[in-house]
């Protein structure tokens, strides 16, 4: 009976710990899980407030580019304008001006009006968060249009691979570095090479694209020539 009495007391110690065994697993899996919920949620939470910050950092990025753009709009650009008008008005009253000074006054005109069309670019790019190809195939030919007016002695071509798609959408810090090259490189043509034809093109080659300039001009050795600041502010934007 003994004997019986400290087997049943060693079989219950036996069972008694693998249920209190049983019973802490139980009771440390469902604090882990719990655990683990909790730090899931924080992290979602987490997620949350810097996905909110982020959205208000960009809202408030927004707001600043378009004060920025409306003053330089209502501000700077009424101010050119004004000082266009005024040349206008000045060449118009100095009748008895020799031509240099007119050509004088001419250039200083264009040269605002040049200014003026840049500050129209700049505010574009700075309303908007992401440039598509299609804005940016629109802003081209605008501009290729103004300078086949400029100088209609040049022939102009201005082609796209049909295989891009139009939705196809850049940064605008990106789609602008795009736009100025081009438009550095037509004027650079315009001015310096004596070209009779200017081909401006964008193909699909790969996961990239090819934009080309080509001009029939004269030319130059790119290791000889002093860049000015044209090539070299073309080279800054192709880097970024």
């Amino acid at each position: 009976a003994e004997s019986e009495l400290k087997v049943r007391q060693k079989n219950n110690l036996i069972y008694g710990s693998l249920g209190l065994a049983l019973i802490l697993g139980l009771l440390g899996y469902l604090f882990y899980n719990q655990q683990k919920l909790k730090n899931r949620q924080l992290r979602k939470e987490a997620e949350l407030k810097e996905a909110l910050v982020k959205i208000e950092t960009q809202n408030k990025l927004q707001e600043q580019r378009l004060r920025i753009s409306r003053d330089l709009h209502d501000n700077i650009g009424a101010q050119l304008t004004f000082i266009i008008s005024s040349i206008d008005n000045l060449k118009f009253g100095l009748k008895e001006a020799t031509k240099t000074t007119k050509d004088k006054l001419s250039s200083i005109s264009e040269f605002t009006s040049q200014t003026i069309y840049e500050l129209r670019d700049t505010i574009w790019a700075m309303n908007k968060e992401d440039i598509s190809f299609e804005d940016l195939q629109v802003r081209i030919s605008n501009f290729i249009d103004k300078a086949k007016v400029a100088s209609e002695k040049t022939q102009f071509s201005f082609t796209i691979d049909s295989t891009i798609n139009p939705e196809h959408s850049f940064s605008s810090v990106v789609g602008m570095n795009i736009y100025r090259i081009i438009q550095e490189a037509v004027n650079n043509s315009l001015k310096y090479a004596d070209a009779s034809e200017i081909k401006v093109s964008i193909k699909r080659e790969g996961n990239h694209f090819s934009i080309k300039v080509i001009d029939n001009g004269k030319g130059y050795d790119i290791n000889t020539v002093e860049k000015g600041n044209g090539l070299n502010s073309m080279e800054k934007r192709a880097k970024d």
